[in-house]
């Protein structure tokens, strides 16, 4: 932060000023406040005394109007915001001016930038950002996926397995070639479920 009086500020200073002359201009105008009173100032002592109040509103005012700058100043901080503004924007001049001759070619100095110009760099700015934070969440979003499919992959080896192993006991046990006799309601259920499992997988 600088300690001076930065640029921006100095010229809102003197913006102030300059409407302030001009506001106070009209007070201080004898033609334009004698014509209000007539024959007031007509007399010596008339025309002392709208004199006298035309310094005291005018030195009233001038007061007024500094005093109200000051405290929207003070209350909002503009100096040190644009003080700060004046440091990013060198800041930015400099890193500018360090590049390299063939980058400083390829577009203008952000001091020659117009005001849609620098929203729109705003913009640009933020929608890379959110362009990068999807491709973040997208990122995630196909890893779970890949992990999904594995699991999913895994569960078929699984289920495949098991089918396998309950064929094999189905021939052992329940094939033509037993000689033991046969539980003909177990057979039956065992069948339904080798059946099921066949038409689900």
């Amino acid at each position: 932060m600088v300690n001076s009086h930065g640029i921006r500020y100095i010229r809102l200073k003197q913006v102030f000023n300059r409407a302030l002359d001009q506001s106070i201009s009209k007070l201080q105008s004898w033609d334009k406040v004698s014509s209000c009173f007539p024959q007031y100032v007509n007399s010596k002592q008339g025309a002392i005394n709208v004199a006298n109040c035309q310094r005291q509103l005018t030195e009233f005012w001038t007061e007024l109007c500094q005093r109200e700058f000051k405290e929207i100043m003070e209350e909002r901080n503009v100096e040190q915001k644009l003080n700060e503004l004046d440091e990013l924007i060198l800041e930015a001049k400099e890193r500018y001016t360090d590049r390299d001759q063939d980058e400083v070619n390829k577009g203008p100095a952000i001091d020659e930038l117009s005001s849609k110009e620098l929203v729109e760099c705003h913009l640009y700015s933020q929608r890379m950002h959110a362009i990068h934070e999807i491709d973040e969440r997208l990122a995630k979003v196909n890893e779970m996926n890949d992990q999904l499919a594995q699991e999913l992959k895994d569960l078929e080896t699984q289920v495949e397995v098991e089918k396998n192993e309950i064929g094999k006991m189905y021939d052992e046990y329940l094939g033509s070639h037993t000689d033991q006799p046969v539980n003909v309601l177990l057979v039956q259920s065992l069948n339904d479920m080798v059946l099921e499992l066949k038409e689900n997988y």
